[in-house]
Formats: structure tokens, sequence, C-alpha cells
């Protein structure tokens, strides 16, 4: 199974909007950066692959909050304190296809912008790439940004368990797969909650 004509669609649409505006710039990230060091100390992981990485943007960034859960002044790249390889197939700089293999593989806010009927050979994928731990996140709830001609076609929208449910049907053994939820309550509060969902 490979990319349905619907998946080229979604990727030329984020390609123009990449190129039209300073979306996808990663900072969606920093939440997650605490949960993957975790992961990283715990399996010894000596590289990541960021599949999904948009601009960039989030490695470029430093904490600069006393109370955050990255030490001031540092970026997540040298937080995670591992070499990061990042790939965007809708960004230039980063659309070069990955190789190898790396020992967590990161997608975080990626899978929703990805054609329902792809989702299983994308998943599979990122467990293809991976030595040692998947890592996956999404928001809850529809997203509001006009990006896609298709919206019906994707799984903005979707619940924990429909997430929960696809991933574990194209997981890997061997791997470990995490899943972190995003959400937003109806007074603008925002929490993470990560599981593992498959070893």
């Amino acid at each position: 199974m490979g990319p349905t004509s619907q998946y080229f669609e979604a990727l030329e649409d984020s390609r123009r909007h990449h190129a039209a505006s300073k979306t996808f710039s990663g900072s969606l990230l920093r939440p997650h950066a605490p949960f993957i060091k975790e992961i990283i100390d715990r399996l010894g992981c000596a590289s990541i692959l960021d599949y999904g990485c948009g601009k960039g943007v989030q490695y470029e960034w430093q904490n600069n909050d006393p109370i955050g859960s990255i030490p001031v002044g540092m970026t997540i790249g040298k937080f995670w304190g591992i070499p990061i390889t990042m790939y965007d197939p809708a960004f230039p700089p980063f659309a070069k296809e990955p190789t190898g293999k790396f020992d967590i593989v990161i997608c975080t806010h990626t899978l929703g912008a990805i054609p329902i009927g792809d989702l299983p050979w994308v998943i599979g994928r990122l467990h293809s790439l991976a030595n040692k731990a998947v890592y996956v996140a999404e928001k809850l709830g529809p997203v509001k940004k006009k990006v896609f001609r298709s919206p019906a076609e994707m799984p903005s929208g979707w619940s924990a368990d429909r997430w929960r449910e696809i991933l574990r049907a194209n997981h890997r053994s061997g791997v470990e797969l995490h899943f972190a939820a995003r959400t937003i309550a109806a007074d603008g509060a925002k929490t993470v909650a990560r599981e593992i969902i498959g070893r």
C-alpha cells in the first residue's frame, strides 16, 4: 500500500500553505519535549527523527520561562542531547526522504493532515524508521485552519479512542508506541496526556 491521489492533493495543499504563511512552525512540540526526553533517557536513544517537522523553528526556540520544564536558555535539541533529523515532505529544505533507522521517531500534529486512507502506510512508515520508539501526538477536536481542499477525508475531529484504534492496528511489535492527546478546554486551558499504547 502506498500514497493515494488524495495524499498528493493534501501534500500540494500543504506546500502552498507553507509557502504562503508562517504556520507549521513546530511550536506545538514544546509541551511534548519533556515526555520525549524521558523516552530518550529511559531507552538510551542516540538518534531522533522528527517526521513532519514543519519549518523546524521549534529547534531554534530557547526557553525563557524559569518555571518551565526545559531549563532556561536551552533549546529543545540541547535539552534532548541527541542528533535530530528533520523531515517534512511539504517544506523543501526538509523534504529529502529519510533513510536508515532512528532510535525514536516523533510525529507531532502531523497525522491529522494525512487523508484517512493513507494513515495505515504512513503509520507503518513511522515504525519502519524506528528502532526503539514512536511518539505520535495529535490535537483532539476540529482543525480551524482551512488548508485542505477535502477536509472530510481528514481525521480532524477524531476522538482519542479512534486515534488509539488506528495506531494500534498499524503498530509493529518490538517498538514502544506512545500516543499524546492535546485538548483545549472551553476556557482555553490546554492539556497534554501521554500514554504507551503498544510495545
